[in-house]
């Protein structure tokens, strides 16, 4: 039982240094609140009725007399946002109750003076406790209805500390109300005139708005006392006790602004019935469509981004060769350009430094009697220039999977065969960038293909950067061509 308490004590207290940092920003509303054009602060205090259920009770008693045991109460308290609040509290109630309903096995109550008495239908207790208690408060209209305009539902749980001066009587027929043992009187401790305890709460609370200053507030809830003392008795029938508190009373908001944060605007809920409201006629709800004002008929994805069939960063109905990959500097389409002069564009050349044959993608054909793991590593070579990336990311385009595939396949035909990946980039950002990228870019081939079965052993990888251009950086084509991956032979296993 300690440890619970002392768990729930560190959660709540933890719980608000949190919550306390949220801001309309972090939770989501249909009807925001600007909370620096809002009041956030509030006092409040009523009247209050104390039901005691320990070894003593306040209702149900064995000498069938129920005990009313009224006090006061008075709070402040800050809302940090719709949400969420902190409430410090103070109250003092008049507690009283009689015996429960024994069995007569032996039970009895165990006093503080140690005497022990039998229990018996005529015991009862009587005296006042005052204390204060820290409570996070938790709006439940908010959480679901984004601003409440009329009733307002919240929960609050917290910690709480009170002292009281409880006394057990045995009350005889003639009407005498005899001391049994005054419990809040003990020279042993350090208070003297008062018992103590900590205690955990559960309350929900039910606000009325009156106007733009008062609400009207019921709150009921039950609380868990860390000592057994409270009703002046402990005893082998219940070693911990609960005790529940109900108040009615009034809030006061502070400050001079229109709208309190928990009620948002103070004509209420404007936004007439929910609409779903679709700008760019594409299917997908503003809330949800990244991309909220694409042209009419264009295709989207579910997120309401457009369509981009070949991935190369440009939407189809922006791209002139939608099925075609091709850089946006180039409107979509491949690039127009034929380095070797074979006939071949060198988007779609696999050696577009080399003169080659259609037949064989641009590339010369190999020689008759050329050793096979020399055919085998120029074709990962010429496969290689047809691996990209993302702009300025090391993340491999997914047209390119289908390719580095093709190379793994390869390389498990010379598995005795080490392998250089090298990276390279354009001119564009500074040269510590661009060996970094490049260096990225390498490694993110080299994991993909380790994890598709070829040996760490047999792969390294290395970024160049700029270094080491093939093409003019002075125009875009050659810029694209220019950033690239490049796998070479660099060994064998011994």
């Amino acid at each position: 039982m300690r440890r619970i308490f002392l768990i729930a004590i560190l959660t709540c207290l933890s719980s608000t240094a949190i919550f306390s940092q949220f801001t309309t920003d972090e939770i989501t509303y249909g009807n925001r609140i600007d909370l620096e054009n809002s009041n956030s602060w509030a006092v409040g205090g009523g009247f209050s009725n104390f039901i005691m259920h320990g070894d003593l009770r306040s209702i149900g008693t064995g000498d069938d007399t129920n005990y009313f045991n009224f006090g006061g109460y008075a709070y402040v308290n800050k809302m940090f946002n719709p949400l969420l609040g902190l409430e410090f509290k103070v109250s003092y109630n008049k507690i009283s109750g009689g015996a429960q309903y024994f069995s007569n096995e032996s039970n009895y109550f165990v006093l503080y003076s140690e005497n022990k008495v039998v229990n018996q239908d005529n015991l009862n207790f009587e005296g006042a406790a005052y204390g204060a208690e820290l409570n996070l408060i938790f709006s439940f209209t908010n959480l679901y209805q984004t601003a409440a305009s009329k009733w307002h539902a919240a929960g609050y749980f917290g910690v709480g500390y009170h002292q009281y001066n409880s006394t057990l009587y045995e009350r005889f027929s003639d009407g005498r109300n005899v001391e049994i043992v005054d419990f809040g009187f003990n020279p042993s401790r350090n208070s003297q005139n008062a018992a103590s305890s900590i205690y955990l709460s559960a309350q929900f609370g039910l606000k009325r708005r009156l106007n733009k200053k008062l609400d009207l507030e019921f709150r009921t809830g039950m609380y868990f006392n860390y000592e057994d003392h409270l009703d002046a008795a402990i005893s082998n029938k219940q070693d911990w006790e609960t005790f529940f508190v109900s108040s009615i009373g009034v809030s006061f908001k502070l400050g001079k602004k229109k709208v309190f944060t928990i009620w948002g605007d103070e004509n209420g809920d404007n936004r007439g019935k929910f609409q779903i409201v679709d700008t760019d006629k594409d299917g997908v709800m503003d809330e949800l469509d990244i991309e909220p004002n694409t042209p009419a008929g264009v295709m989207v994805y579910g997120n309401g981004k457009a369509v981009d069939s070949d991935k190369d960063g440009l939407p189809d109905h922006k791209d002139k060769c939608p099925l075609e990959y091709g850089p946006e500097s180039n409107e979509g389409c491949p690039l127009n350009v034929d380095s070797d002069g074979d006939g071949i564009m060198d988007g779609k050349d696999l050696c577009p430094a080399t003169p080659g044959t259609v037949e064989n993608r641009g590339c010369p054909k190999p020689e008759p009697n050329t050793n096979n793991a020399s055919n085998i590593n120029n074709q990962i070579a010429l496969l290689a220039t047809s691996i990209y990336f993302d702009t300025n990311s090391d993340r491999i385009k997914t047209i390119s999977f289908s390719t580095i595939d093709k190379i793994v396949k390869l390389m498990k035909q010379v598995p005795n065969v080490k392998f250089l990946i090298e990276g390279h980039t354009d001119d564009r950002n500074s040269d510590r960038y661009n060996l970094y990228l490049s260096q990225r870019r390498a490694n993110a081939v080299r994991k993909y293909m380790i994890k598709e079965g070829i040996s760490s052993d047999n792969l390294s990888a290395k970024g160049f950067g700029e270094s080491r251009p093939k093409f003019s950086n002075e125009n875009a084509g050659g810029r694209q061509l220019n950033r690239r991956v490049e796998i070479k032979p660099s060994g064998s296993l011994e």
